[in-house]
């Protein structure tokens, strides 16, 4: 089913849309203002989902995408960096009723990521591939990497890549590769998932570099670690974070975009003074808490995954800081006189934002400030509507952590009334 549909806004998970009669169209990969022709992939109740098929009207903020596959990984490359900035400006606006939002550019629009998921592909040998956008069986087959990673992460991914195909008699035994590395320092991990405790590989490794091998159960998501097979070379990736240094493994979580991390911390602690007790929820391996520390008497950190835990307690040893600890917890499970006398609590939750247990437990001890950090505003605003009788907006503003992305990235830091 081919349409020609006229292209008005962006919708808040930057999809581009528009309408055909009454009924509306969605599409990546035109631009409001545009004119397209776009085939029909899935009909839900209240919209269609379409793929460009060709432009007859362009956008004048149109540019040509870097990659062919840029709809899977970066469907905002069609778009000159300034028109996304004021895109996303926009959404922000729009999202916290606010005219006074600011965005912090990226350092770098490309190259700038610390992880990245590749998929396979089999097209007489394996190959780097990525899931076309709403597919789970279509996949584009990838010659040189992605451009969102650097040189070095490609050229890392390539390298497994070509030591697969020397060995491997059964394609459907791969699940995906996770390449990670920092951008402070010359090392990378690649994290091979496969579905059989058979698998092996071995490959010679530079100097700071790892090879991890997972098996993970074929029944669950590509990158779910099921069971360690083999690991080769390092093992944790070193970043340096505020004169900090960070370490952090394959299972932990952490920042995409290094720079606008950095500029993230100093705009937190310009808004803080020193106080007793820092509380951080969803503490991950500690970068923020452990940046805020000269800052506190006492910082305690929250967090669920295990890895992250003994990552975090590492960094605190390494840097030589003794007013930080870490407790092993599910931030729901947490007593609610845990929060009691806390000066400030930081928040840095997944994309589905704080937990309605979690929140409860805040408006009962009410903390003088939230350090509210968010990678789903429209999250972090549903969550601050809760608070609001008892919170008011001290500080806010978003950054582009994801450039050619309809991501982003907000700071909320709300003082009690």
């Amino acid at each position: 089913m081919v349409e020609k549909v006229c292209f008005q806004c962006i919708d808040p998970d930057g999809a581009c849309f528009g309408y055909l009669g009454d009924k509306k169209i969605r599409a990546f990969g035109v631009l409001p203002g545009e004119i397209a022709k776009v085939k029909v992939v899935k009909k839900r109740r209240e919209f269609f989902e379409a793929v460009p098929i060709e432009i007859l009207e362009c956008s004048p903020y149109r540019v040509n995408p870097v990659e062919e596959h840029f709809i899977s990984c970066s469907p905002w490359q069609v778009m000159n960096y300034s028109y996304q900035l004021s895109l996303k400006k926009q959404m922000l606006k729009n999202i916290f009723g606010r005219e006074d939002l600011i965005l912090e550019q990226s350092h770098e629009i490309f190259g700038y990521r610390t992880k990245m998921e590749f998929s396979f592909f089999m097209d007489n040998e394996v190959n780097l591939a990525f899931f076309k956008r709403g597919t789970h069986k279509s996949k584009y087959k990838l010659n040189s990497g992605c451009i969102l990673a650097s040189h070095k992460m490609n050229e890392f991914a390539l390298k497994i890549t070509e030591s697969i195909n020397k060995i491997l008699t059964d394609y459907f035994v791969l699940k995906g590769l996770m390449i990670r590395e920092s951008k402070s320092y010359d090392c990378l991990i690649a994290s091979l998932f496969v579905k059989s405790k058979e698998f092996d590989l071995e490959i010679d490794l530079e100097r700071n570099r790892g090879l991890e091998i997972f098996y993970s159960d074929p029944k669950s998501p590509a990158f779910v670690f099921t069971d360690g097979l083999k690991f080769q070379g390092i093992n944790k990736i070193t970043e340096n974070i505020d004169g900090l240094r960070i370490f952090y493994g394959t299972k932990s979580f952490f920042q995409n975009n290094v720079y606008l991390l950095q500029k993230t911390l100093s705009d937190i602690k310009i808004e803080m003074g020193y106080v007793d007790k820092i509380v951080e929820l969803y503490c991950g391996v500690g970068t923020i808490g452990l940046a805020l520390s000269h800052m506190a008497k006492e910082i305690v950190g929250i967090e669920l995954i295990d890895e992250a835990c003994y990552f975090a307690k590492l960094n605190a040893e390494v840097n030589n800081i003794k007013n930080y600890r870490v407790i092993n917890n599910d931030v729901r499970n947490i007593d609610t006189e845990f929060l009691e006398n806390v000066d400030i609590l930081v928040v840095d939750p997944p994309r589905n934002g704080l937990n309605i247990e979690v929140i409860k437990k805040i408006i009962d001890c009410l903390p003088r400030m939230i350090v509210y950090l968010s990678c789903n505003p429209l999250t972090q605003n549903r969550d601050y509507e809760l608070l609001k009788d008892r919170y008011m907006i001290k500080f806010i503003k978003g950054y582009d952590f994801y450039p050619n992305t309809p991501h982003i990235e907000s700071l909320m830091i709300l003082i009690r009334k």
